[in-house]
């Protein structure tokens, strides 16, 4: 049975691991000749680590800075995707995904959802908070998933 799938999408996965993999190689690479200049400045704390960052000069660093820079990019895109909170909208309940656990939500416990600032909300029945997590999705369209199969959506 078809379902909505409020989290990131493929491509906004695709731009996380590219992002964080960019982003690690550029810092490793960089890091020592900003070390070496920030070594120079005469208001800069712990300046014997900056002056000992600044040294990783010898020309294996050159290859292994950018190496070690694109796994650990890599490895960090990876952990910021695994603690991703993703709803699984269906006609008759909603999914809580996070990593490999799934927590089902039927439609007859849920009262109301809402939003606070970027966290979806579901209430459930005794005033309960059955969610509060900030899910990647847009607002937009995490209200149509919900209004298109009749659930109770009180943020407008």
């Amino acid at each position: 049975m078809p379902h909505d799938d409020l989290g990131s999408t493929r491509e906004d996965k695709i731009w996380t691991y590219v992002i964080f993999a960019v982003g690690g190689v550029l810092l490793l690479t960089v890091g020592p000749l900003l070390a070496r200049w920030l070594a120079d400045v005469p208001f800069v704390p712990f300046k014997d680590v900056v002056r000992w960052v600044g040294d990783f000069d010898q020309p294996w660093a050159w290859v292994a800075r950018p190496a070690i820079g694109l796994v650990a990019g890599l490895v960090v895109a990876f952990l910021v995707l695994v603690d991703e909170w993703r709803l699984e909208v269906h006609d008759e309940a909603i999914v809580v995904v996070h990593d490999r656990d799934r927590r089902r939500l039927v439609r007859e416990s849920i009262i109301g959802i809402h939003f606070e600032g970027k966290k979806v909300v579901i209430e459930g029945t005794d005033g309960r908070r059955l969610f509060d997590k900030p899910v990647e999705a847009k607002r937009d369209r995490v209200m149509r998933a919900f209004s298109s199969r009749g659930y109770p959506l009180e943020s407008e």
